[in-house]
């Protein structure tokens, strides 16, 4: 059985870091920017996080936070399912607890930045399923050929 639990502890970054590796999605780099967040929440908060755990350990983990810079808008950083978990719905799930969180603490919109890589294809079909619209394409943001898609839910 899968459970959600809010905020992360040292023992769960090596989970975390399980996880981005698992799928192949993600830059090196993006990995340990993944887990200088997770290090700076522990050190000094900020970020919220949510943590999907089965018998196993972490199988899902999401990163979000207020834009300091909006009255009203949240940014959801990361949100990945580990390689074997997939295909399970944790992912609609996860997504759905983050929005319930952010929309009791007075969030009217949520944004996701994500690649444009054919790789992200299934990614980007994942958020327009579930309510997303596609607000901008930044081309080659990321690297030649990899652009920023930027997607938002309005509550």
């Amino acid at each position: 059985m899968v459970e959600i639990i809010k905020g992360i502890t040292a023992g769960d970054l090596k989970g975390i870091e399980d996880i981005l590796r698992s799928s192949g999605f993600f830059y090196e780099f993006e990995i340990e920017t993944a887990l200088e967040i997770a290090d700076d929440t522990l050190d000094r908060g900020g970020y919220s996080w949510l943590l999907m755990k089965d018998e196993d350990g972490v199988v899902a983990f999401a990163n979000y936070g207020k834009n300091a810079f909006s009255t009203h808008s949240w940014d959801l950083y990361w949100i990945a399912v580990h390689e074997k978990s997939r295909h399970k719905k944790l992912g609609k799930e996860l997504l759905k607890a983050i929005e319930d969180d952010v929309k009791e603490a007075g969030a009217k919109i949520l944004w996701i930045e994500t690649s444009g890589r054919p790789l992200y294809g299934p990614t980007e079909a994942f958020y327009q399923r579930n309510g997303y619209t596609l607000q901008a394409s930044l081309k080659d943001f990321y690297a030649q050929g990899d652009p920023k898609q930027i997607y938002s839910k309005v509550f």
